[in-house]
């Protein structure tokens, strides 16, 4: 296995007229766990999706700068992306089997790489799925639709399907967020071992989660690195007044209110239904704040209006029962 590092330097991303990451220079040590922090719609998804060239696949991006991996600039002619993205592996947000069988699943990244001896495909399926935490609870079922499975169990078929291919480096973007604690910490524990043989970068909303798994940590906010360094240094003593709050919760505003609606008392679906009618009276650009002390909306709104395709621009506790979301409507 390659001790592969990954270095950026001087990487920036435009959406149209909308610069989402901006000269972002940093450096992912090998073997080690790297988590990307920072508020929703500060690039975190896309700085992930730089390094495999995913981002390849948004209409009308621009991209500028270099990654290096392993000594060779991924953007340079004649690199050939295929390879790129089998050495680069990707969990998503969401679990995404393939509709397939759970033994195929996991075969057809070997197969489409030319594996075709069956006990070599056996090996590297069963392999996979011990290294996944999933084998004794799926052998009997390998030959069954993988849609079957739980929540839990797909995002854990779709890490052994990740490692099917033999990666060098894991990008997980936000692999636990729609998974229940206990599957949480399946994921995490597996990502704990992985990265004796694997280097893993890693995307979350969670701090205590980046505190528990990252060696190292990137934060990002509006689009640039205001902090990176070892996650001791970073989350006991951060030199950035930035990263502090975020840490802390108390992210600065560098944005204009321009609405406000108080949806305190209002259980889910209502409460998005009713911030969503709000947004169709601003224009587009113009900002949302929602209040909220509904539990389950604390993650379901912001994950709702995305989804929706606005912009949730920061979701912050502001007491022990209140939350606030602001959205900008796009």
């Amino acid at each position: 296995m390659k001790e592969t590092s990954i270095r950026i330097q001087h990487l920036n991303v435009v959406y149209g007229g909308h610069t989402a990451l901006k000269d972002v220079c940093l450096t992912m040590p090998h073997r080690q766990i790297t988590a990307i922090i920072g508020a929703s719609g500060c690039g975190k998804t896309t700085l992930l999706r730089s390094i495999n060239r995913l981002i390849e696949f948004t209409e009308g991006v621009r991209v500028s700068g270099e990654i290096w991996v392993d000594g060779q600039n991924i953007f340079s002619a004649g690199v050939d992306v295929t390879s790129l993205r089998k050495r680069i592996g990707l969990i998503s947000q969401k679990p995404s089997p393939l509709p397939m069988s759970v033994f195929d699943n996991v075969a057809y990244g070997p197969r489409i790489h030319g594996m075709r001896d069956k006990r070599a495909l056996d090996h590297v399926v069963r392999s996979c799925l011990e290294t996944a935490g999933l084998w004794d609870e799926v052998r009997d079922r390998l030959h069954t639709s993988a849609t079957q499975l739980s929540v839990g169990q797909q995002q854990r078929l779709c890490l052994a399907r990740s490692l099917a291919v033999q990666p060098e480096v894991l990008l997980c973007d936000e692999p636990t967020s729609a998974l229940d604690p206990v599957s949480s910490q399946n994921i995490e524990s597996k990502l704990l071992e992985l990265k004796k043989d694997y280097t893993i970068i890693i995307v979350t909303h969670n701090i205590q989660q980046a505190m528990r798994l990252a060696d190292h940590v990137v934060h990002l906010y509006l689009g640039e690195v205001v902090e990176q360094g070892s996650a001791s240094e970073v989350f006991q003593k951060p030199g950035d007044d930035r990263t502090r709050a975020y840490i802390n919760g108390n992210a600065p505003s560098e944005f204009r209110v321009d609405a406000e609606i108080n949806l305190k008392g209002k259980d889910c679906p209502l409460n998005f239904v009713m911030a969503k009618t709000a947004l169709e009276d601003l224009e587009t650009g113009q900002v949302l704040k929602v209040l909220i002390d509904y539990p389950r909306a604390i993650t379901e709104m912001p994950r709702g209006m995305e989804a929706d395709g606005q912009n949730v621009l920061r979701v912050r506790q502001l007491n022990k029962t209140d939350w606030e979301v602001i959205i900008q409507k796009q």
